[in-house]
């Protein structure tokens, strides 16, 4: 026992009261930094599921697209970009456009074809 006694000594708190208080609020703060980890790491947990619930969604979809394009039958018609990349025209670009300002054409003589028709058919009523 006497090298226990030698051993010990005792420091004293001036105000133990004061220490417990900011050991406690310490305690408080690092409960709270726990509680909001946690809730981090739940919410970390809710992101990742929500993230492969939609990597699964869009691998359905790609799925679904892929055999709707295939079931549905081959047609000519496209559908215009509204904001495509421009190239450079080929004989076979230049030939279309031709094409459509044919039809262009055609369409303004049918317009005008029904406009004289209307005229007529309001002058019989």
């Amino acid at each position: 026992m006497a090298k226990e006694s030698k051993d010990m000594f005792f420091v004293e708190v001036r105000d133990p009261n004061e220490v417990r208080r900011n050991i406690l609020e310490s305690m408080k703060g690092i409960i709270e930094s726990l509680q909001r980890f946690e809730k981090f790491k739940v919410m970390r947990k809710d992101k990742i599921d929500k993230i492969n619930g939609l990597r699964k969604t869009v691998k359905e979809l790609n799925k679904l697209t892929s055999n709707l394009k295939g079931s549905l039958p081959e047609s000519n018609l496209r559908l215009r970009a509204s904001k495509s990349p421009e190239k450079k025209k080929t004989s076979k670009d230049k030939h279309k456009a031709e094409g459509k300002k044919e039809s262009e054409t055609e369409i303004q003589k049918l317009e005008s074809q029904l406009s004289q028709i209307e005229g007529k058919l309001t002058g019989l009523r």
